[in-house]
This record gives structure tokens, sequence and C-alpha cells, in this order.
């Protein structure tokens, strides 16, 4: 039994361990990750570099800015607001959720701003229309898998920029269409598993929305600039969040003590606590079997299946944009060539697997939403494991799902 296979294992067991003791999976991944670092020889210093600061600061300071919206008050009177648009039928927010994922994403950023936003907004609109938070935090990450691909997106750009060398070009198109019929059938998928059409969704009374006062409109202009700085100036959103969050602190728009208590520090220590155990799992080979033995069975029929599945396992453990795709887009021109297939094709389904792989709560998406949540003061420990686990869930469903549509060719139609 090697090493590589023995982390998968570890993998498995840190999971349904937290599960089942109801305890937090970052602290049962950071003892498994020392364990087995030491007994395969590992460094401290490799072991602790698995802790991911950058993913830390992101969450933590979209964390920091969302509770200021929250603990003030501004995100629920948005929510209402946006409800307003369709004259206050709460029946639209999903749809309007899924639009904002869209816009945000696709206007320059690109998917984790859009992800932090729609993430926030989702609790204080599912208390306004009786809908599930964690549903439309889900529906409104999927708006953003599809406008993530919009040409100005840094996503976009980086696909680009790998297919370009490989005479791969006027696929975007392509890449749009199937993700956004994906994105549509998926989001209404998520409807029904949550049961979305069982809750009364009467119409909300206009009168009772309240203005906004002077430090709500000050949060709202805060969230504007992130967007801003993010598409504009290419800003890193944690830094960019945790500055505006702080200069609101300081002008009194939010009390202090109450944005650092509604911050879930739990939840980040669960998400950073994985990912260090997903470092050791990918430097030991871990990811790299599961790919390899994918790749031997690959024919001109199950081709794209099996590219996607792979992006999608790789990306529960890795990022997309930063691990994924550099290592899957540069393999496109040659797997069409030699098997057969469509390189669209190849790229759409590595795009959109990667991308809803990134529902798990080891992951940016999933971790926001985690993080969200984790500021309603109802969200208990057993919450929180029991959504660690339903996201992880819902990731491998919606993985599943894509990987089944392509081998019945439905991603080699356009």
């Amino acid at each position: 039994m090697g090493i590589a296979f023995v982390s998968l294992i570890i993998l498995v067991l840190v999971i349904f361990i937290g599960f089942f003791r109801k305890i937090n999976v970052g602290l049962i991944a950071i003892l498994a990750v020392t364990i087995f670092g030491a007994f395969i020889g590992e460094k401290d210093s490799v072991i602790i570099k698995g802790f991911s600061s950058s993913l830390f600061i992101m969450l933590l300071g979209v964390s920091f800015l969302c509770s200021v919206g929250i603990t003030n008050g501004a995100l629920e009177i948005m929510s209402k607001k946006i409800l307003k648009l369709s004259g206050g039928h709460a029946f639209i927010a999903p749809i309007l959720i899924y639009i904002i994922g869209f816009g945000i994403a696709a206007i320059g950023p690109g998917c984790v701003p859009a992800l932090g936003i729609v993430a926030a907004l989702s609790l204080p609109l599912g208390k306004s229309t009786g809908y599930d938070s964690v549903m439309l935090a889900i529906i409104g990450e999927i708006g953003s898998f599809t406008g993530r691909f919009s040409p100005i997106t840094p996503e976009s750009l980086l696909i680009q920029k790998l297919t370009e060398p490989q005479g791969i070009t006027n696929y975007q198109s392509t890449v749009l269409i199937y993700a956004s019929i994906t994105t549509i059938i998926l989001s209404i998928l998520i409807f029904i598993i949550f049961k979305g059409y069982k809750v009364k969704t009467n119409k909300i009374e206009q009168d009772e929305i309240t203005p906004f006062n002077k430090n709500q409109i000050l949060t709202l202009i805060g969230f504007l600039v992130v967007i801003i700085a993010c598409t504009l100036f290419k800003r890193n959103v944690g830094l960019i969040s945790f500055a505006v969050g702080i200069f609101l602190v300081l002008i009194k728009a939010a009390d202090e003590k109450a944005v650092f208590k509604a911050i879930s520090w739990s939840t980040l220590l669960m998400i950073t606590g994985f990912g260090m155990l997903m470092e050791i799992v990918i430097l030991v080979g871990g990811v790299s079997l599961l790919s390899d033995n994918l790749a031997k069975i690959m024919t001109p029929h199950t081709a794209i299946a099996i590219q996607g599945l792979t992006g999608g396992i790789m990306s529960w453990f890795s990022s997309a944009i930063g691990v994924v795709w550099p290592t899957l887009v540069p393999t496109v021109g040659s797997i069409a060539n030699t098997v057969g297939v469509p390189a669209e094709g190849l790229i759409s389904i590595m795009c959109l697997t990667a991308s809803f792989a990134g529902l798990s709560p080891a992951s940016t998406g999933g971790g926001l939403i985690m993080a969200a949540n984790a500021t309603d003061p109802d969200f208990t420990k057993e919450k929180e494991n029991k959504l660690f686990i339903k996201l992880f869930a819902i990731s491998v469903l919606m993985v599943v799902f894509i990987v089944i549509a392509a081998l019945f060719g439905l991603y080699s139609i356009l």
C-alpha cells in the first residue's frame, strides 16, 4: 500500500471522524497531518507551509466586512430592497441572487468577490423570504460560475493565455453557452433538493422596509469600493475587505466587539486546517494517483467526462485558477488531437466541474457559505458540522451530474 493511497484513506477518515464525533474537521485534519507528516519523515516547516495564509486573509477579510454589514443591518435592508425590484415578490429571490452572482463576477473581478457578496446577502435574504439561506447562497454562487467566464475576468484571461499556444481560439462563446445552460439547470436542481417550492412566498409589504441610515449607507459604499478595487485595480479581495471593514469600524459604522463576535473563528480554522491536510495529500501524490488512474481509461466516448471528473477531483483539493486549470488546460490540445474529441468540450467541462467542486467547504465557495451562515446566532456547532458534510455532498453531486451529462455527449454538441 503506497503512501499516496494511505493519504487518501486518511482524508476520508478525517471527514468521517469529524462528522460522527461532532468535532471541528479542521482540528482533526491538523492532528492527522501532524501524525502523518511525522510518519513519512516530513519537516514541520513543510506541514506548516500547508496553512494557506492567502486563503485565511481572504476568508477573514470578507467575513470581517460581511460581519460589519450584518451587525449594523445594512445587508438585511439591502436584501429587502433587492426584493423590491420584483415588487416584493419573495419567490423571485432565487432568480435575483443568481443574477447578482452572475453580474458581479462578469463585470471583471471574477468569481471570488461575487462568492463573498452573495454568501453575505443570502442570510438576511433567507430570513426575509423564508428560503433556506444555504440554498440561496449556492444558487448565487452558481450564477457566478457562469459570470466568471466572461472575456474580461481573471479566469477567462488565464485560460486564454493557456490555450493560445496550442492554437485553440474561438472557444469562449461555447464555454459561456455550456456554462449558462448547466448552471441554470443545476440551480433548479438545488431549488428542488432544498424543497424551495414548499416555502410560502407571500408578497412582502413594502412599508415594512426601513430606509438606510448613515452607517448602513457607508457600509454599502464600502462593498462597492471592494468591487471597484478588485475590478479596476486587481487588488486582493481579502485585503481590501479588511481595509474597508477596519475603516468602517474606525468611523463607528459598526461596533468592533459585535463584528469580532460575529466572525466564526471555528469555521476559519476548519477550512484552513483541512487545507493543511490537502497540501500533504497533494505532496505525497494522492491527487495524482486519482488523476493518473482516471487518465488511463480515456476513450473518445469517455474523454470529456474523465477530464471533467479529473478537474473536479483536483479542485476539491486545490485551487481551480491556481492549480487545476494551469495543470489541465495545457493538456487539452494533445487530448483533443489524440483521442478525437472537441477541445471546446474539454475546456468547458473542466471549467464547470472545477467551479462546482468549489462548493466544497474545503474550497472558497463552500467556505464562504459556512462563514456567512456562522454569523447567525442560531448557527450551532452541530449545524456547522452538518453543513460541512452537506456542502461537500452537494459539491460531489453537482460534479457527478456534469460528468454524467458529458457521458451522454451533451458537451460535444456545439
